[in-house]
């Protein structure tokens, strides 16, 4: 049997989705070392993947889409099993992928690859390209020697090099060719699978296009099926059927690429939209309503919808007619509150109030409450709010800390902050409080 038959005999046909991942997390400890235990500090969990679930059907390019730091490329690397998972399942072919070992997992191997980020560091500078090729080729030890070159030469001229390339080393190359070694190192051993991470960002703009022309027309000869990790929508809108969503180690939105891109649900796929370049004049007047603060840390993610700290459509407490601005400004300050964050002794210089005070007097106590306003809230609070608010901030004069925060979270208490929601089951998946 040739070498192409040999690797064309080991892809059966399967039905049903080619891979299924259900409730994947992976997460990292830091202080998890032999020192930090002997001092006693405990580990602490960076939730990078915390819980998703996503169908790649065979044929199909699911594109994987969201900020620096959101854990697609963890999530990635741990769907090929190059991380080990923490909890969760893939499943390729109907087969567990965590469960396997030995001639199971080489099998997966062969059949899972992956082309990287970044093809300058990808790529062994002292190894020629067409031994990078053939490796996983000798790994498996498919065909002879001479099949294994012919092999690596006809991938190198389907990529857009040429054979006599072959003993070429990677400084040889620019950033573009060398991306197209990688594609060829990914596809020696036939594969049904490839993830493709960040395959075109670090590449020239002029060279990006030919890339993903080139991996459209693979996919088509080879039947090959893709997981696309980009943070650029223009990529993921060009080569994708369905596109994923990731905020902060979950899936805000699942949808086929049409749908997302002209009827987004969830408040953090329109904000990545929003902030997309527009070619159009008629969209060169437009208001870009951007994304406020930073993305939370992994290490300690925000109660209930991890976006609700940014998101531009909070939902506020049953029957409580309220701006949005001032009510995300209200849930700010309470969390400054829970967190002790409001300099007590500061506030009260600002007001003229003496440091020897002891008790303060009416005129005393209403001028450290309006300062706290001033100085903290920054808005025109509406009449109907004032009287909660006020209390809240008098206690505050006798760091009275968590009975302010008590009375602000009665108040204001959203269930944004106090459920996660999940993936609705429905044709367009949204995992938002607006769409229960």
């Amino acid at each position: 049997m040739s070498l192409k038959d040999t690797l064309r005999s080991a892809q059966p046909e399967s039905s049903g989705p080619l891979v299924e991942v259900r409730n994947l997390e992976k997460h990292f400890y830091d202080n998890d070392n032999i020192i930090d235990r002997l001092l006693g500090n405990g580990p602490v969990s960076i939730r990078a993947v915390d819980g998703i679930s996503f169908n790649i059907h065979r044929g199909e390019t699911l594109g994987l889409v969201g900020e620096s730091g959101c854990g697609k490329s963890t999530t990635g690397e741990t769907v090929l099993r190059l991380q080990e998972a923490t909890d969760g399942s893939v499943q390729f072919r109907g087969d567990r992928v965590f469960e396997m070992n030995g001639d199971d997992l080489s099998e997966f191997r062969r059949n899972a690859q992956v082309v990287f980020q970044d093809p300058y560091t990808s790529l062994d500078p002292r190894v020629p390209v067409g031994q990078t090729v053939r490796e996983a080729l000798d790994i498996h030890n498919i065909g002879t020697k001479t099949e294994r070159n012919e092999r690596v030469r006809d991938l190198l001229e389907r990529v857009g090099l040429s054979e006599d390339q072959f003993d070429r080393y990677p400084s040889e190359f620019s950033g573009g060719q060398r991306q197209r070694i990688g594609i060829a190192r990914a596809l020696a051993l036939n594969p049904d699978f490839l993830v493709l991470d960040e395959p075109t960002s670090a590449l020239d703009v002029s060279v990006q296009a030919q890339i993903l022309n080139l991996l459209a027309d693979l996919q088509e000869e080879f039947e090959l099926t893709y997981l696309l990790i980009s943070h650029d929508l223009s990529v993921i809108r060009h080569i994708c059927d369905r596109v994923a969503v990731m905020y902060l180690g979950e899936i805000a939105e699942i949808a086929d690429v049409d749908t997302l891109f002209e009827s987004p649900k969830h408040p953090y796929t329109k904000a990545l939209l929003e902030s997309v370049p527009r070619a159009e004049t008629a969209e060169r007047d437009r208001d870009i309503e951007t994304l406020q603060g930073d993305v939370p840390s992994p290490r300690n993610p925000p109660s209930g919808c991890r976006f609700r700290t940014r998101c531009p459509e909070v939902i506020s407490p049953n029957s409580m007619d309220i701006d949005q601005h001032v009510y995300r400004e209200l849930m700010h300050f309470r969390e400054l509150v829970e967190n002790e964050e409001i300099s007590v002794h500061k506030i009260a210089q600002d007001a003229g109030i003496s440091e020897s005070a002891t008790e303060l007097d009416s005129r005393e106590q209403k001028a450290f409450v309006e300062t706290v306003k001033d100085e903290v809230l920054d808005i025109e609070l509406p009449s109907s709010h004032e009287s909660t608010v006020n209390d809240a901030i008098a206690h505050l004069v006798d760091e009275e800390w968590e009975r302010a925060a008590t009375e602000l979270r009665s108040e204001y208490e959203s269930i944004c902050e106090t459920s996660n929601p999940q993936l609705t089951d429905d044709e367009q998946p949204v995992a938002c409080h607006l769409y229960k």
